[in-house]
């Protein structure tokens, strides 16, 4: 009877709703599901199989992400479901597949699962939250969590610098690489010319310097069926995450051509290392400052030459103000006003049927000065001439024997380097002399001291002087050697209209006076003055109209 009513009373075995939790992190496999992922998975689903008390719920698995935090996917789903209570056991290969943090780690282990009444089991290392713990487990289980708290932190910087020096090595280290290139199939660090998409981005270079809009640009790619670059590559056969996808077809947008034509891959330079982690525990971005990305020239074939780059970058930084149509006006971003500075700005003004447009200073404006203004009609008609003139003067010059090292400007530099460094002679002769004049008494030693120190800092501050301005005297042999802009103007020796397309590629800027005198800045104004200089053109260097 006493048998029989005690097996009556026992409690009945407790039923945990269990799931399986699976992880492995870009460093450990492949994209795809990897066997570790299959191999965790087999062991789990038989330790389960062997223990009646487990009811099995479901799987969930981060296969990619790392373990030095917890902001994975399936993790955050099977959190959800434990504070629900659809899941009240957890089991794992070992603890370093739940977890590699060791603060956080912890924190689930010590409040949180037991807070939830939720039961962990690591596999392989022997560990159960539900078991008594011996005071020996109290010391190796936050000795392993440390463990792999530290495994974590040194398998990160390992990553990271291997990365680091494939940047500098100008190898891709990217998963996507631009619209246009595709990574080479011998060599995947490298990048070759995809020639379907090229031409694509060549065309939206050359539609941005004739002045259209990154809306325009991105509406004329969507009217002619342009496949955008989602699209591209999903055509391709690659796999793209849609999360961030609204509409059935992507198309293309402003901030895609944006993008583009901000990339200076397309002229043949690796740029990389735009970015980093705030820490090996964090997923939080930070944005790299310019100087401190990875640039390497010449890694790959370009798409873009590199001056239609950087034209286009000027254009960019330029306030430019449409018409009312889908291009930019001629002349804006170009004219700018000879008093404060400031562009100008395109204004309208009617009378009757008749539109005047014209440029005007705002700044001068709201000032109460006399407003700098111009007719536009008669800026675009004085501008033409004065670069048909130009491309006539051109042929006559070409010819012109010509050595940059004589040019005013590099003569200015050589009698600045000269002056520099008869300075630097005097103040090496003056510090030479201290010697002499503390052996004979006049100075003491720290007098002596004193004045050496104070020459040499003149000496070395003088000298820093001296490289910057031969510097400058360098580049400006280099500019004033370029040839290019002869052939720009000779082609436009017979030029009937203006537009963006020669703005951008001879003027830089041109200022405006009171009454609606203007001064034309070329692009290649070194070379031209020093080119005019030689032939005898003096008059004409300033190119006022």
């Amino acid at each position: 009877m006493n048998r029989k009513f005690e097996n009556t009373s026992e409690k009945p075995k407790t039923i945990y709703r269990t799931a399986i939790y699976l992880r492995l992190s870009q460093e450990d496999g492949d994209k795809a599901e990897s066997d570790s992922i299959v191999n965790q998975r087999k062991l789990l689903m038989d330790y389960i199989r062997d223990r009646s008390e487990f009811r099995f719920i479901g799987e969930y698995v981060d296969d990619g992400y790392s373990g030095s935090n917890f902001e994975r996917p399936a993790w955050k789903r099977l959190y959800a479901d434990l504070e629900k209570g659809l899941v009240n056991c957890i089991i794992v290969k070992d603890l370093s597949r739940f977890g590699r943090n060791y603060i956080e780690v912890g924190r689930y282990l010590e409040m949180t699962f037991p807070i939830l009444g939720v039961r962990l089991i690591a596999v392989n290392d022997s560990f159960d939250t539900a078991a008594d713990r011996s005071s020996g487990d109290l010391l190796t289980v936050p000795m392993k969590n440390l463990i792999n708290d530290y495994y974590c932190r040194e398998i990160s910087r390992k990553v990271t610098t291997q990365l680091s020096a494939m940047r500098r090595r100008g190898e891709c280290v990217t998963s996507f690489v631009p619209y246009g290139y595709k990574k080479n199939p011998t060599d995947r660090s490298r990048l070759i010319v995809d020639e379907s998409a090229a031409p694509t981005v060549r065309q939206i270079f050359d539609w941005k310097l004739e002045g259209y809009g990154n809306r325009t640009i991105a509406d004329r790619l969507n009217e002619n069926g342009v496949l955008s670059p989602y699209e591209y590559r999903v055509a391709s056969g690659e796999k793209i995450g849609s999360n961030f996808k609204k509409y059935p077809k992507a198309l293309w947008a402003p901030g895609s051509v944006y993008n583009i034509l901000h990339n200076e891959c397309y002229t043949g330079t690796m740029v990389q290392g735009k970015s980093k982690k705030r820490s090996f525990r964090s997923n939080d971005i930070i944005l790299l400052p310019k100087e401190e990305w990875t640039r390497v020239p010449g890694t790959h074939e370009a798409i873009v030459e590199p001056n239609i780059f950087e034209r286009v970058q000027e254009i960019m930084q330029r306030e430019i103000k449409t018409t009312g149509g889908e291009c930019a006006a001629t002349l804006s971003g170009f004219l700018f006003c000879h008093e404060c500075g400031r562009q100008l700005t395109l204004k309208s003004t009617y009378h009757g049927e008749k539109v005047y447009r014209y440029y005007n200073c705002k700044d001068c404006e709201k000032a109460g000065r006399s407003s700098v203004r111009i007719s536009e009609k008669k800026a675009i008609s004085e501008i033409l001439g004065v670069i048909r003139s130009m491309a006539t003067d051109t042929v006559d010059i070409e010819s012109t024997s010509f050595s940059p090292e004589n040019s005013g400007a590099v003569k200015s530099f050589d009698r600045e380097i000269l002056a520099m460094q008869e300075e630097i002679d005097r103040l090496l002769r003056l510090k030479n002399g201290l010697y002499g004049d503390y052996s004979d008494g006049i100075l003491t030693r720290d007098e002596y001291v004193d004045y050496s120190k104070l020459y040499s800092d003149k000496i070395e501050l003088r000298k820093k002087d001296l490289k910057a301005v031969s510097e400058k005297r360098t580049r400006l042999i280099s500019e004033i050697s370029d040839r290019s802009w002869i052939s720009s103007f000779k082609k436009y020796a017979n030029l009937t209209s203006l537009n963006r397309v020669v703005m951008t590629e001879l003027v830089d800027r041109i200022y405006v006076e009171k009454g609606g005198r203007m001064e034309i800045k070329f692009r290649s104004e070194p070379a031209i003055k020093a080119r005019r200089e030689a032939a005898k053109h003096e008059s004409e260097i300033s190119y006022r109209i």
